[in-house]
């Protein structure tokens, strides 16, 4: 009789307690003790066929701020660009930390960019962009990295059509290219036909670890995962460690060839954010005590694995769903050819500086990266000061995001958000602003300066040489897996390249 009244005196108390906490956050689905919406969600993601259309779902039903809780854990979700821009920019002090994933924090232990908070966090996002401006990212050093890159496989393409008068391209034209270039960012090394399994090893890896990248890995405790669910977990680790043996060991080598005074490093000139890196690490060392103690190998390591993850799938995917888009959208091709004809003259390059000149190029890159939104589910930030907007009153301890999956086909900022209708930005101008496939605020991609450029000239230049043409049937599955947090496209398609 005790146990009975004592479990109910504790249920009323958490009923009242959310309640009470349920009052004052924007209105969501009714959230029951301990549990939250967890069933809620997990019945809507499977009727509606993945995590996007049950986030829209919400946004049409609650309207375009909604709260879902996740066990005892509100999560406030933002789909338009204003109220984002509100919590993001205007109270951006106030939530500019990640809620981490218990998986990832237990294998980055804090390290690197994207599974990190705090001090280290501001400090290596600070050394990055840094070091990418060193290397000319954002300027003409760059677009030289980028277009010594695209020329270097279009000499690979122009050889096969000599021969055969077409060539077929698969999605790896877009993953070598794309990963090519930010190796050479990251390491100095480009991918040739001598080096392409290891970019082949390397992407596989990446693709692996992308498949637990869900709401179930990311949100159950550790222990939960090791105790019930051990072949996911040890998937998850093994890919993440396999990734980052990977991608640091030239680092590791690096630092070898330094300190046997085999390498020397121009600090005018530093070749890579390698070689940025192990400078700044020598610099805060000879400081002593007064230096930095985040600057290690180990960090290097989390650092060189972050900005591979985010600087390769999302770009090569956004080009290979791009070409997919244009393939079947003919008219919209060759309006961008006529434009880049009429900049170039077909006798030159298109640059960096051709882009005031480009408005529909620059329109249909943004449509194309609206439908290719990489992220299902953005990374949620937490607030640790109350955030009041439009009459909402968000406590500290809340879990908030921009949905920009949820955003980009907000039918109130984009009329038939199914459409794929460049022009929508040419109508309206205001819509590349709200288009944010980079996120928004403090956290938003410390490689977007990089990755528009290549998305500019690797579009650009490519519909400048090329006529391009679907080989056999397009795939129309524009998600494999919905149920995870990043985007998976169906990559069979394969494209015909002739010479213009």
């Amino acid at each position: 009789m005790i146990a009975v009244i004592f479990l109910t005196a504790v249920f009323i108390f958490l009923v009242f307690h959310l309640l009470r906490r349920t009052g004052r956050l924007p209105p969501g689905p009714t959230p029951l003790p301990l549990i939250g919406n967890i069933h809620q969600l997990a019945y809507q993601v499977w009727r509606r066929k993945g995590i996007v259309a049950a986030l829209n779902y919400y946004r049409k039903k609650y309207g375009n701020v909604y709260t879902i809780w996740l066990g005892p854990m509100p999560t406030v979700s933002i789909t338009n660009y204003e109220l984002a821009h509100d919590v993001f920019i205007k109270n951006g002090k106030k939530c500019y930390d990640r809620q981490l994933a218990p998986i990832l924090e237990h294998i980055t232990d804090g390290l690197g960019l994207l599974a990190a908070n705090g001090e280290n966090w501001a400090e290596m996002r600070r050394f990055t962009l840094l070091a990418f401006r060193r290397m000319g990212v954002g300027s003409g050093l760059i677009e030289k990295r980028i277009m010594n890159e695209l020329n270097g496989r279009c000499s690979e393409l122009d050889a096969e059509i000599a021969k055969n008068g077409k060539v077929i391209v698969p999605v790896d034209f877009f993953d070598l290219t794309v990963g090519s270039v930010i190796n050479s960012v990251l390491v100095g090394k480009r991918f040739d036909e001598n080096t392409k399994d290891e970019f082949l090893t390397i992407k596989k890896l990446f693709d692996a670890s992308t498949e637990t990248f869900n709401l179930f890995d990311l949100n159950v405790p550790v222990w939960f995962l090791k105790w019930f669910f051990p072949s996911r977990f040890q998937l998850t680790w093994d890919a993440r460690h396999n990734i980052l043996n990977h991608v640091s060991k030239e680092a590791f080598e690096r630092l070898k060839q330094l300190d046997s005074g085999k390498h020397d490093i121009d600090s005018k000139e530093p070749n890579d954010l390698v070689d940025c890196f192990l400078l700044k690490m020598r610099e805060e060392r000879e400081k002593g005590p007064d230096g930095h103690t985040g600057y290690t190998m180990e960090a290097l390591k989390f650092v060189l694995h972050d900005l591979w993850l985010a600087g390769q799938g999302t770009t090569a995917t956004t080009l290979y769903v791009g070409f997919m888009k244009l393939v079947n959208h003919p008219d919209v091709m060759l309006r961008i050819r006529e434009e880049l004809i009429r900049i170039t003259q077909n006798s030159r390059d298109l640059t960096l500086q051709d882009r005031p000149k480009t408005p529909f190029l620059n329109a249909t890159i943004a449509e194309i990266q609206r439908f290719t939104s990489v992220l299902n589910v953005n990374f949620w930030r937490i607030n640790h000061e109350t955030i009041k907007f439009k009459g909402y009153e968000i406590e500290s301890g809340c879990m908030l995001t921009a949905q920009v999956g949820a955003l980009h086909v907000n039918e109130e900022l984009f009329e038939n958000p199914e459409k794929f209708d460049p022009e929508r930005f040419m109508r309206n101008e205001k819509l590349l602003q709200q288009t944010i496939p980079f996120g928004i605020g403090k956290r938003s991609c410390v490689g977007e300066q990089l990755a528009r450029s290549e998305l500019y000239l690797v579009f650009g230049n490519l519909l400048l040489r090329y006529d391009v043409k679907a080989h056999g049937a397009t795939p129309t599955n524009e998600d494999v897996f919905p149920y995870s947090s990043a985007k998976l496209p169906d990559t069979t398609g394969k494209f015909e390249f002739a010479k213009l």
